[in-house]
């Protein structure tokens, strides 16, 4: 499966069905097909085979549009943050060798010879996609993706997080942030609809739900931490929930069953290069550290305490099995845990401490949301350990937190700087922003 057949088949059957919805204007399959092949026609009579295209659009539409025009002409295409700065986009293009840029600007003029031109013969083998992941090392990679390494887990998509055909999927954020493009592609191949949100304002997702009947959303944690202080009733016509990017925590996991007391709520760990690894329902019991059980077709199992996995899903460059450098275990009901990854453990004199384990500890104080716990550089003991504590209240003070932690952590674990915040500067991509703490 290419990763636009499904579009394709849909246009067949359901020309007049809405797949897409941006403010006020919609299109329909039979017209986004008509749009991608157009656009895939002029592309493939400019560039040959193989060639890389930086994807910069601010409308969703157009996003979609240039990305399976390329994918459908043999190009591949790198979606990127539309607020991408001149200089970063110069870097980028260099990187990755582009040919050229694809934005709200540009025109897709065919002349009457290009309109005779036959598209090329893809195969599921073929690199489409090439992903910018930061991961945790803040500098930009390549992860470069084959169609079926992305298709192949649309049927298991379906299954496990209850999405179909049926369904209007909402989603809040660019389509550079590869788990909102994979969500996307996914819906459009199934046969569903989509919102795009217009807005970084909860308040406005609220509004946009209710007026197109959404019964699907995904977003990452911190969105739906500022989904849930502005929703101030139940939303009973959703139906699925997913969550992606980050651990959801305990009291917005409770949250989000409450207000959406008729949606299987999900969460998967995955990564750029792994694909889906493990899944979380949330109709089970919550477990800190707990990110489920595989995901269909994938095997997991732990080396010197790394996470490693072999799956369909695995990117071209690091199959047959690969890791990211995670630390896990997995208990006797074959449920994977995430204990924090390889090269953000602080060496504090030579002791190895993971933050997590601090950080479940804080989590369990009645009055923090999340904190986050990392190391700083300390010039005898080489690091030490700091928190930043999402608080849920205002009651909240450095120094209770201080004495919750003399009665709950050993004196080695206990963070030497505390910081209380009301909210977490997030990054393009909705995440923390570790940068900014």
């Amino acid at each position: 499966m290419l990763i636009y057949s499904g579009v394709f088949k849909n246009a067949e059957e359901n020309p007049q069905k809405v797949c897409m919805i941006f403010g006020e204007r919609k299109i329909t399959y039979g017209e986004l097909v008509e749009s991608i092949n157009k656009r895939a026609i002029f592309l493939a009579g400019k560039y040959t085979m193989g060639e890389k295209i930086v994807i910069g659009n601010m409308n969703p539409f157009n996003t979609i549009i240039n990305f399976l025009a390329c994918s459908r002409a043999g190009l591949i295409s790198i979606p990127v943050n539309p607020k991408t700065s001149s200089c970063q986009m110069d870097e980028i293009m260099k990187k990755v060798n582009a040919s050229f840029i694809m934005d709200d600007r540009s025109c897709f003029d065919l002349d009457k010879e290009g309109e005779n031109l036959k598209l090329p013969h893809i195969e599921d083998s073929y690199i489409f996609l090439g992903a910018l992941s930061s991961g945790t090392t803040g500098h930009s990679k390549i992860i470069w993706r084959d169609h079926k390494s992305w298709t192949s887990a649309f049927k298991y998509q379906s299954e496990v997080f209850h999405i179909s055909r049926k369904d209007v999927l909402f989603l809040a954020g660019y389509l550079s942030y590869t788990a909102n493009l994979n969500s996307a592609l996914h819906i459009l191949n199934e046969g569903g609809s989509i919102v795009f949100s217009k807005s970084i304002y909860p308040r406005t997702w609220i509004k946009e739900m209710k007026q197109n009947d959404v019964t699907s959303i995904f977003m990452v944690p911190a969105h739906y931490r500022i989904l849930l202080k502005e929703l101030g009733e139940d939303l009973d016509q959703i139906r699925s929930v997913l969550s992606a990017g980050d651990k959801l925590d305990e009291k917005t996991a409770c949250k989000l069953k409450n207000r959406f007391s008729n949606a299987h709520i999900c969460e998967y760990y995955g990564a750029s290069e792994l694909g889906h690894v493990a899944y979380m329902d949330f109709t089970e019991t919550y477990r800190e550290g707990c990110v489920g059980k595989a995901f269909p077709q994938v095997k997991f199992w732990l080396e010197n305490n790394l996470i490693w996995v072999k799956s369909p899903y695995i990117a071209p460059n690091f199959r047959p099995k690969a890791t990211v450098g995670d630390i896990g275990k997995i208990d006797g009901q074959g449920n994977l845990y995430v204990l924090g990854r390889k090269n953000n453990t602080i060496n504090k004199g030579g002791v190895k401490i993971l933050p997590y384990n601090i950080e479940k500890v804080l989590n369990n104080h009645p009055s923090v949301l999340k904190s986050v716990v990392f190391g700083i550089k300390h010039p005898v003991k080489g690091e030490e350990t700091g928190a930043v504590i999402l608080s849920k209240d205002d009651t909240l003070t450095e120094k209770y937190i201080r004495e919750y932690c003399k009665t709950h952590l050993k004196p080695y674990l206990q963070p030497r700087k505390i910081r209380i915040v009301k909210n977490f500067k997030l990054n393009s991509n909705g995440k923390i922003d570790m940068n900014a703490l």
